[in-house]
């Protein structure tokens, strides 16, 4: 529940480290997707109150949304010119309520609490203020680790704005440079150039690169194709670009854009502020960033379109939304805002245009000409010697190509009709076709140029070679693709059953060619379990069947269950908000491995959290239990001494790949230098590294004499260092360094050395 920002503006002092606690805490835990999230308006902070974080100078090197592959970048990157050292101010008064000391990722991290329950973050750190300083250096020698999690009290380091909180460095990943955030009292990140004083030069319109295409139905095509395309744009003078090619659709499309921003002094690439889609100047979807989710960060999925990526089309920002989620950052809040539906628009040409801007306002604008089309079904039939083409409605028919030839037959020969003067109302009559040819394949092509996908009938059946069929079936996000192919033409439209428990239904199939039939269907959510698929078919004369089987295992929302696999090596369970929308699961149980599953669709993001439980026949020491999703392999639950059969953990932002694997190598340290100095206060270095879990740096522990040092410790380069902070004695030391890896394998060197 949100803090009442007023009573906290009157009681900061009352505020306890429990409630601290409790805020932070609440970040690890998946919220149920809020489906009218909140608006700009109730962004609540007094935007004229913030200073600038620091006299490093105002280039920016990120901006705020911009896309990382687990997250939205949560604030700004500025520059300090590949330096370190630059003064950190606290922006408002208030207090350090969290400070965070990592090797990784954000390295060092202040958060400071404001009166409004606000925050404001400041990243990659090289050190902080004596006062903070020395109370990290207190908590370090307490735990004899660097890498500490501290929560403060709103007595114990108060802060004034404009007060030196820090300094900027390069700790964690990264070159040097300042990341600054403002987060709002759940911990959402807001975007910090909404501040009146914030600000980075920029006159320098986005870049826009290229535009994406998906379709999203059962039966939706973009220019011939049911797989997403993407398509180029041309400048034409200053910020205006032009899509090269025409769009043609049919049923339900999705846009998306990709577009890159510079700001003035800065050879970094940045993301935009927003986007507006507009068709026939009719605004249906528009993006403006000024606050992304932190505790559901992995919803990024939903944006930039992880499908396409992995298809190599590039990266986009989607301009649509298909599911629910936290993201409040686009209009109109709905469902499937921004989807196009070619029903219901007028066939025909349509005005496309996509405004993207950034937060200075300069603009650039992509146009093109986008083409939503009706289906044009129709059937074909003879009788005796005579061919009818019956059309739906033939005043949407600009021609029909009709290609013949005779069986056996290398070529088509085509026949150009006009509706007028061959066709009867809906009906066009070849009469006396089958003395002229055996095979017939006719599309129908609109007004406009789309052509509908052909259709075949055969006067004359052949009677030769016998050909199997191949049933295949390809697993989309909300339904599942079926071809069926063969060598030799099919004589009959094919049929396909798919078989789901008692249930039983036809697949409606199109022909891609005389030899390729397609189609698609939903599965069933109320049945788990084995889907079975029954093709028959006429090919080359002769009857034929094929059988495809496969399994899937629906999850609703607003429902809880337990799936059990490979004979119950594998458990997974689920509650009524594990998932935003239906997820149609399937298993792959890896070759040649006794405990190896890939869970899919992979780039499914969750809400909640799924449990995931495997049972191990033949359990060994040093035994992990690994899921690969979103970024490096996370280690779920470890086995060190072999005793446990059953490892288990939690999956929360993606669906991936589960394995169990050995671990039984200890992490290493190498390259280890002591320096001789004549103040007596050596400098110690050494490489740290782990082949496979990753070292658990909090069990890195470092003594001289036995007594606990604590170096810096790099983790994106494997280093760790420490001077002594006072003289030692001349004469023999011993220098002992412990390390272990996350599945608790160890190591230990000692040195002797020796200070003069």
């Amino acid at each position: 529940m949100p803090l009442n920002t007023k009573l906290l503006g009157k009681n900061l002092a009352r505020i306890s480290a429990v409630t601290i606690i409790a805020l932070f805490g609440a970040a690890t835990i998946a919220r149920t997707p809020d489906l009218n999230p909140p608006s700009r308006e109730s962004i609540n902070t007094n935007f004229s109150d913030y200073v600038w974080p620091t006299d490093a100078g105002n280039i920016g090197t990120s901006t705020f949304g911009e896309f990382r592959r687990t997250h939205f970048h949560g604030g700004i990157d500025i520059s300090t010119g590949n330096t370190t050292g630059y003064r950190v101010f606290a922006v408002r008064d208030g207090f350090v309520a969290r400070i965070r000391v990592s090797p990784t990722g954000y390295g060092k991290m202040l958060y400071v609490r404001h009166e409004d329950g606000y925050y404001s973050t400041y990243a990659h750190l090289s050190h902080f203020n004596a006062v903070i300083d020395a109370r990290v250096a207190d908590e370090q020698r307490k735990q004899e680790s660097f890498p500490v999690d501290m929560l403060c009290a709103p007595g114990e380091l108060p802060v004034h704005k404009g007060d030196i909180i820090a300094y900027t460095g390069e700790t964690g990943v990264g070159t040097p440079h300042l990341h600054f955030e403002i987060r709002d009292e759940n911990l959402d990140p807001i975007n910090p150039l909404l501040c009146t004083e914030f600000s980075f030069p920029d006159n320098i319109p986005p870049t826009a690169r290229k535009i994406a295409v998906s379709p999203l139905g059962e039966q939706s095509t973009v220019n011939g194709s049911s797989s997403p395309r993407s398509f180029t744009v041309r400048a034409i003078k200053n910020n205006l670009y032009k899509i090269v090619e025409t769009i043609h659709v049919t049923g339900k499309i999705g846009f998306g854009i990709n577009v890159i921003d510079r700001s003035n002094g800065s050879r970094f690439k940045h993301g935009v502020y927003g986007h507006k889609l507009y068709i026939d100047d009719t605004l249906v979807y528009a993006v403006q960033l000024d606050r992304v989710p932190g505790k559901n960060a992995h919803e990024i999925g939903f944006y930039y379109d992880w499908n396409l990526i992995e298809r190599g089309l590039g990266r986009f920002e989607r301009l649509y939304t298909d599911s629910p989620s936290s993201l409040a950052f686009y209009t109109p809040q709905k469902r499937n805002a921004g989807i196009i539906e070619a029903r219901a628009f007028a066939e025909g040409p349509h005005d496309l245009r996509i405004v993207s801007i950034d937060f200075n306002g300069n603009s650039s604008e992509v146009t093109g000409k986008l083409i939503l089309h009706h289906p044009l079904p129709f059937e074909i039939e003879h009788n005796g010697n005579d061919v009818k083409l019956t059309f739906q409605d033939i005043t949407k028919v600009h021609k029909v190509l009709m290609y013949t030839k005779r069986l056996g037959g290398e070529t088509w020969n085509l026949k150009t009709m006009t509706p007028v003067p061959y066709a009867d109302r809906n009906v066009i009559r070849i009469q006396d076709a089958s003395r002229q040819f055996d095979i017939i394949k006719v599309v129908a092509e609109n007004g406009w140029g789309e052509r509908s996908l052909p259709q075949f009938h055969f006067l004359m059946k052949p009677k030769g070679a016998k050909s199997t069929v191949r049933l295949e079936h390809e697993l989309e996000p909300d339904f599942v693709r079926v071809s069926l192919r063969s060598q030799l033409p099919f004589t009959e439209p094919p049929r396909i059953i798919v078989y789901e428990g008692d249930s039983k239904r036809s697949i409606t199939l199109t022909a891609l060619d005389i030899d390729k039939y397609v189609g698609a269907f939903k599965p069933l959510e109320t049945f788990f379990g084995t889907r079975r698929l029954v093709a028959e078919a006429e090919v080359n004369g002769t009857k034929v069947s094929a059988v495809n089987e496969f399994d899937v295992y629906p999850i609703v929302p607003g429902q809880s269950g337990t799936l059990s696999f490979d004979d119950g090596k594998l458990t997974l369970s689920y509650d009524s908000t594990s998932v935003y929308k239906t997820v149609f699961l399937q298993v792959e149980k890896h070759k040649g491995s006794d405990i190896g599953y890939t869970l899919l669709p992979e780039n499914t993001v969750l809400c909640g959290e799924i449990r995931v439980t495997v049972v191990m026949e033949n359990p060994r020491p040093n035994q992990g239990l690994f899921f690969s999703g979103l970024s490096n392999d996370e280690l779920l639950d470890s086995s060190p001494d072999g005793a446990k059969a059953i490892l288990s953990g939690n999956i929360s932002r993606t669906l991936g790949e589960l394995f169990v694997t050995v671990d039984d190598i200890p992490p290493v340290i190498s390259r280890l230098s002591i320096s001789r100095t004549s103040t007596r206060r050596p400098v110690i270095s050494f490489r740290c590294g782990d082949n496979f879990s990753g070292v658990e740096y909090k069990d890195l522990k470092t003594y001289i004499d036995g007594v606990a040092v604590i170096p810096e410790v790099d983790g994106e380069h494997r280093k760790a260092s420490y001077t002594a902070t006072r003289p030692l004695e001349r004469g023999s030391h011993r220098l002992t360094i412990r390390i272990k890896d996350k599945m608790g394998n160890s190591n230990v060197v000692e040195h002797k050395f020796s200070v003069r």
